[in-house]
């Protein structure tokens, strides 16, 4: 399912870019107040604002927890990103270390480790910032 150039289905296949925010999410590389933001920007972003009704329905979720809970009612499933392997994982969690240095990391990474990651697999961050282009201040 699209959402304008937003892949972010979960029934099959087609969440792709919902997937990769979720894990985004999960891993601490954005908050639940940038989760909503983004969801605004997907819906800003849509023509006619035409998003499907799960997308909407995780706008009143306030805490991470209840994204990640089992609800028929706003997700089924939880949408799977074929692009996030072993690498880009660590590649995620290097950009983690960058985005969040003032919260408590979700693994240990430092420095060099993370930047490493980083230069090896350079289009997480590319992703990263396709998807959430209001959080390059942040990073900067």
């Amino acid at each position: 399912m699209k959402a304008g150039q937003f892949k972010v289905g979960v029934d099959d296949d087609t969440g792709a870019d919902l997937g990769f925010v979720l894990s985004c999410l999960a891993l601490g590389m954005i908050s639940m107040e940038e989760f909503h933001q983004w969801i605004h920007h997907v819906i800003d972003n849509t023509p006619g604002h035409d998003v499907p009704p799960h997308l909407i329905a995780l706008l009143g979720l306030r805490k991470p927890a209840s994204v990640f809970k089992p609800n028929e009612a706003i997700m089924r499933r939880m949408p799977h990103d074929p692009f996030i392997t072993d690498d880009r994982f660590d590649a995620m969690l290097g950009l983690q270390f960058f985005l969040r240095r003032d919260k408590t990391q979700a693994v240990e990474i430092n420095q060099a480790q993370a930047e490493a990651a980083l230069r090896r697999n350079p289009e997480v961050a590319d992703r990263f910032f396709a998807l959430f282009p209001f959080l390059m201040e942040k990073a900067a």
